[in-house]
């Protein structure tokens, strides 16, 4: 990881109050401000020869490929509000009604279902729901519920099972909750036979293990057939030979589930497939590639406990200094942590400004995005070593330090564990990247199906900088492009290529986001390898990483929603790139209204507009060709490679992974 200079880390952690600021308040994700912005653009664009840039603003490009301008200056005045993408826990409480559910006319493998003791959709019908207590040792219940009319997706999720079928045996399935994918149904041999949601895919503090189960299409009866142990120290099963429930069916009573010797005992059930459409988009597999074989290698774990990052003696906010300690007093959302925020924001932009300088956004985009990351909490048990309930991002809090020359470097410091709150659909993907193991191919190496905590300590930076007007100006080092033993010329280099070999920015959510391009200079979304929401876990274990934007329309797997877009001016705040600039979500065709819908993207998916900054957009404009093949997809870009921002004036070497890291004693 790339850390701040020693000289400059000193300072962070020496600086007085009396030199830094304070004062201010305020607890919302969403702010409204009135701001007057003047932007200048400046540059070369790109073009054959010599020849004019394209676009809003006036420049001259030399070079090769498409023309692109600078930034149009911009002066206006107008109201803007910032709003960050919500957190998953206020999409599964916000309420969702899909209609009638369908019968399942077959039962598929991935596939993900309800299942009902009633032939015909019914308000009294009952449905198989895991529980909502949650136990390390124990697990969750299974459980029956009702559907009512004041439902929520919390309704829908909790109830949805995903099959998935034995590899000896196609017809007999694991039954794996959506919400909680580290569970699957096992039996309770101590408590009558009762059904449980046992941890089996995570760092289970007891060894249990799941059920496979077969279905009667005729009959409509579950029969157990076998029984599989999970270990705690290997994380893979094996077969229960001395499993005593085999050929068992499964009995609803008195709202739970247990299995029962005989089949006039047990409870006909139905499956309904699910309300809504969890399948991998085309864009996300353009070829069609079949889900691969190749067994899940075990999750990594990297030794993150957020109780030992969050203990306020010993963790990360005992190792801040004493200007800055007031901010992470307390993990997580809270109105004093916000106070001192709020305060700090205020005196940073009265401190660079009476230097001469600015901020590159007002503070209440910064302002949103803290207080949008510090909200997410751990909603799905989908996190081998994470707890459901704990914080995504424990610690967000503002610096502003001198470098030797005596400018100011503000920065937003983000505490992360690099995962999303929501399932993460990483047993969906159909082609995952492979482990990496030395001198084996594709084909004979395991892949990664398992997310684990990860360990972020991100600055960043806050003042406007400026912005590049080519690609190879931030002299970024290395790339994608000089990874494949290229060196990059203003020739070769785009904003594909010319792309951090790593992470390039964070969302809303904690998790980082990656290029566009994966590290043959393909993008990654061609290669099948990518879950619904647009991510996967790499070679080196951690949380997923993003390199396409999952928003669909009606659709509930990115990291924002069409709920983020009520009542607002402007598409939502979803993330930040470790250039500084803030990444907003992409304009859909029904936002004519919005601000910023009529101003052109330029080729790094950014633009400048209302007084707001120059600012990315994820964006669904490019389309690609499927290497081999006439098929075409489009890109789904969140930053689409290469930074806008100028990094050559930041006071820490700018580099392959998280720029912005600063170092405060670690995770």
């Amino acid at each position: 990881m790339m850390n701040l200079t020693r000289p400059f880390l000193l300072a962070v952690m020496a600086c007085t109050l009396a030199a830094c600021g304070g004062g201010g308040s305020g607890d919302a994700t969403t702010t409204t401000t009135t701001t007057t912005n003047t932007g200048t653009g400046t540059g070369t664009g790109t073009g054959t020869g010599t020849g004019t840039g394209t676009g809003t603003g006036t420049g001259t490009g030399t070079g090769t490929g498409t023309g692109t301008s600078p930034v149009s200056p911009v002066v206006a005045t107008s109201s803007i509000t910032y709003t960050a993408a919500a957190p998953f826990s206020t999409l599964l409480a916000s309420s969702y009604s899909p209609g009638n559910l369908t019968a399942a006319s077959a039962l598929a493998t991935r596939g993900r279902y309800l299942l009902s003791d009633q032939a015909s959709v019914s308000t009294s019908a009952n449905y198989l729901t895991i529980g909502s207590t949650y136990s390390a040792t124990t697990g969750y219940a299974v459980a029956s519920d009702t559907i009512t009319s004041a439902s929520t997706y919390r309704t829908y999720f909790t109830k949805l099972i995903q099959l998935v079928a034995d590899a000896s045996d196609p017809s007999c399935y694991r039954m794996d909750s959506h919400l909680h994918p580290n569970n699957a149904i096992d039996v309770d041999s101590n408590n009558s036979n009762t059904l449980k949601f046992r941890n089996n895919f995570g760092k289970a503090s007891v060894a249990y293990g799941y059920v496979c189960f077969n279905y009667d299409t005729t009959t409509h009866l579950l029969k157990a057939s076998k029984r599989y142990n999970y270990s705690t120290t290997t994380y893979a099963h094996t077969a229960d030979a001395s499993f005593a429930a085999a050929n068992y069916y499964v009995k609803l009573q008195s709202g739970s589930y247990t299995l029962v010797s005989s089949a006039a005992n047990a409870t006909p059930l139905y499956f309904y497939s699910s309300p809504i459409d969890f399948s991998i988009p085309s864009d996300f597999n353009p070829g069609n590639t079949s889900i691969v074989s190749n067994a899940a290698t075990a999750f990594q774990t990297k030794s993150v406990v957020a109780s030992a990052v969050e203990n306020p003696t010993t963790g990360i906010s005992s190792r801040v200094n004493a200007t800055y300690k007031s901010q992470v007093s307390a993990a997580g959302t809270n109105a004093a942590t916000k106070t001192a925020a709020t305060s700090m924001l205020a005196s940073i932009k009265v401190s660079v400004e009476a230097a001469g300088e600015t901020l590159r956004y007002d503070t209440a985009v910064y302002a949103a995005f803290r207080d949008g990351l510090l909200a997410g909490t751990l909603q799905s048990d989908a996190i081998s070593d994470g707890v459901p309930g704990q914080n995504l991002v424990p610690y967000v809090f503002f610096t502003n330090e001198k470098d030797s020359s005596g400018k100011y470097h503000p920065l937003m410091v983000i505490v992360s564990y690099g995962n999303g709150g929501n399932p993460h659909g990483l047993q969906d993907i159909a082609r995952p990247p492979g482990d990496g193991t030395t001198g084996s191919g594709y084909a004979s190496q395991k892949v990664t199906r398992y997310s684990n905590l990860d360990a972020y300590t991100i600055g960043i930076p806050m003042k406007d900088y400026g912005i590049v007007s080519s690609v190879i100006e931030s002299g970024l080092t290395p790339t994608l492009l000089s990874d494949t033993k290229v060196t990059p010329t203003a020739a070769n280099a785009t904003v594909y290529n010319y792309a951090s070999t790593a992470d390039n920015g964070i969302m809303i959510t904690g998790a980082v986001m990656f290029p566009v391009y994966n590290n043959v200079l393909v993008p990654s979304q061609g290669a099948a390898e990518l879950s619904v929401g647009g991510c996967h876990v790499g070679q080196g274990g951690g949380g997923p990483h993003c390199h396409a934007d999952g928003y669909s329309t009606g659709g509930i797997h990115g990291i924002y929603n069409d709920s983020d877009y009520v009542g607002h001016t402007h598409p939502p705040l979803i993330g930040f790139g470790y250039d500084g600039v803030a990444l907003f979500g992409r304009y859909r065709s029904s936002d004519s209204s919005l601000l910023g819908y009529s101003t052109t993207l330029d080729a790094w998916g950014g633009h400048n507009h209302d007084g707001l900054g120059y600012h990315y957009h994820a964006d669904a404009s490019v389309t690609q060709t499927l290497i081999g093949s006439s098929t075409t997809y489009t890109i789904r870009s969140l930053i689409r490679g290469a930074y806008r921002g100028k990094t050559s004036s930041l006071p820490y070497a700018f580099g392959v992974r998280t720029p912005g890291n600063v170092y405060l004693g670690g995770l």
